[in-house]
């Protein structure tokens, strides 16, 4: 087996990001729908945690409230940090609950922020799916090339 046919594999790069985009459409379609056909609720803030681990900082944010129908939920949600600064001095914050949701749970103080760090995400994961689109076409070409040549047998002289 010739070992340029797994440069054909740079097309999994693209395909990723590809897969990482409709990710993202859906959470943002998934927040939309939360927004606008969840039930808004007030949650307390059982529990709220913000770490810093080297360069990186995310939190976590546990909340409890009842529903119409008498059910306590009662839910952790990971934050980055953000939304995290946003919510650190609350203690209740106002929710929209939509039960089967992609999104169930939407924190309305922070709805624009999470909007805006899902373009961001999806803009991001464009960007690169162009790169990685031009590389896997380059990879395929060099691939393509090299396979359709013949192979050229190494001579050694040797000369005394």
């Amino acid at each position: 087996m010739n070992s340029y046919k797994f440069l054909y594999l740079f097309w999994l790069l693209p395909l990723s990001f590809l897969f990482l985009i409709g990710q993202q459409s859906l959470v943002y379609y998934g927040i939309n729908d939360t927004f606008e056909n969840g039930t808004s609720y007030t949650a307390e803030v059982v529990d709220f945690d913000l770490k810093q681990i080297a360069a990186q900082t995310n939190g976590y944010i546990i909340l409890r409230f009842e529903t119409n129908k008498g059910e306590e939920i009662e839910r952790k949600l990971s934050l980055p940090v953000e939304m995290a600064g946003e919510l650190q001095q609350i203690r209740v914050v106002p929710v929209r609950y939509n039960p089967g949701g992609w999104q169930e749970i939407l924190l309305l103080p922070t709805i624009e922020t999470q909007k805006s760090l899902v373009w961001t995400n999806a803009l991001m994961a464009f960007v690169a799916l162009l790169i990685t689109f031009g590389i896997s076409i380059t990879a395929h070409r060099f691939a393509n090339k090299k396979l359709t040549e013949e192979d050229q047998e190494l001579v050694i002289e040797r000369i005394d």
